[in-house]
């Protein structure tokens, strides 16, 4: 699909009617996720509809527990809603009919409004684990939509990085890799491909975009591990192939989810798709973010970042030297083409369709020490965070 063809499709979907009204019955899915845990706990605060949860089952523990456990003790405190404590469903994206129950997928069908799709398999190396839950997940929840007596609006969180190895630019929601090899990995070129299926089901849909999502404010160390986990690593090294320049397009999860229920409960939205995004004006340089570092860790000589262009063969065997070294920087491989892309996702279209009132993107200076403090112990006691600067 072209950008005249992806415009009209947004064009011809536009609504004059709220999707999330106060009784709306939502489905989520990936309501123990990162963004999806953290909309089930803002929809306990004020929504008066039912809310399902589809949540895989796992050893040891059942659905309902599991969910429990993410929402936490914050939600536990909270008034219940007129629609009751969300329901946690024992299901699974990569199954037929979500692998829900007969009850369930009845309860489903009859009673379901909105589906807010959040599962995604997030791996930059499982790739045939991305294309099963993010390319089939989305075949297996169409078929579930349309099924659906209410005929619900799908919300599918995507990721602002289906532009793909865009580099130096400013990208709009028109702006997606067309190419199968224009992609870093099979999680971006498996999101895409997951749009593409939901666009060509016909079904009403709204597409939303996040950029790089940290999870602010919240005690967990697997949520922080789970994006930051290379920036101590980075203290095994003087020096690394990374554009002190480029841009960094970086949002905490509340933003995020207050984004996406302004979006959900507009009275008109002009478009099907918009970025949560930093955007220009608030993304951080790399060269920012690497003093914060050095000051965090009390390193003893700056971290040197190069442009990869200046990071020729010689100055990689002066710069990763060592066993640990090599075996260190294999596992960064992954991450340092994101770094630099210097690329910023445009957040016109959110800013319009919420009149200007767009909250304030905190820097992520503000909030990174809280989230370095909640992964540096675990890896310092693991033994995997290099001491020779960090301790």
């Amino acid at each position: 699909m072209d950008e005249r063809q992806i415009e009209a499709h947004g064009r011809r979907d536009r609504t004059d009617t709220l999707m999330l009204h106060a009784d709306a019955n939502i489905l989520v899915t990936g309501a123990t996720g990162l963004i999806g845990g953290e909309f089930v706990r803002r929809l306990i605060r004020e929504h008066a509809g039912k809310v399902y949860c589809l949540v895989r089952p796992r050893a040891g523990a059942d659905p309902g527990q599991r969910l429990a456990g993410r929402l936490g003790s914050d939600s536990g405190g909270d008034e219940p809603r007129a629609g009751g404590r969300p329901t946690a469903l024992a299901g699974d994206v990569t199954a037929e009919r979500l692998g829900l129950s007969d009850d369930d997928f009845g309860l489903v069908t009859e009673s379901v409004d909105v589906v807010l799709h959040c599962a995604s398999e997030l791996s930059f190396i499982r790739e045939e684990s991305c294309r099963r839950t993010n390319i089939a997940g989305m075949r297996n929840l169409i078929d579930l939509v349309r099924r659906c007596r209410r005929s619900p609006r799908i919300v599918h969180v995507s990721t602002a990085t289906v532009c793909g190895t865009a580099v130096n630019r400013d990208v709009l929601e028109s702006d997606v890799a067309r190419d199968v090899d224009a992609h870093h990995n099979e999680y971006t070129r498996s999101k895409l491909a997951a749009e593409q299926v939901l666009r060509a089901s016909g079904l009403p849909a709204l597409v939303i975009r996040p950029s790089i999502v940290l999870s602010a404010e919240l005690p967990s160390a697997d949520f922080a591990r789970a994006i930051l986990w290379f920036l101590p690593l980075l203290n095994a090294f003087d020096a690394v192939p990374v554009d002190p320049d480029a841009r960094v397009d970086v949002v905490p999860v509340a933003f995020v989810v207050n984004a996406m229920l302004a979006l959900m409960r507009a009275e008109r939205l002009e478009h099907d798709c918009y970025h949560v995004s930093a955007g220009r004006s608030a993304a951080m340089r790399c060269g920012q973010v690497a003093a914060f570092l050095d000051r965090y860790y009390r390193r003893t000589s700056p971290l040197r970042l190069l442009p990869p262009a200046q990071w020729t063969a010689a100055k990689h065997r002066r710069y990763v030297d060592t066993p640990e070294r090599r075996r260190i920087f294999g596992t960064l491989r992954h991450y340092l083409p994101f770094l630099n892309m210097n690329v910023t996702y445009d957040n016109s279209r959110l800013r319009t369709a919420l009149n200007g009132a767009l909250p304030p993107v905190r820097p992520v200076t503000d909030y990174l020490p809280g989230l370095l403090d909640l992964i540096t112990p675990a890896l310092q006691a693991a033994g995997t965070l290099p001491c020779r600067q960090a301790c």
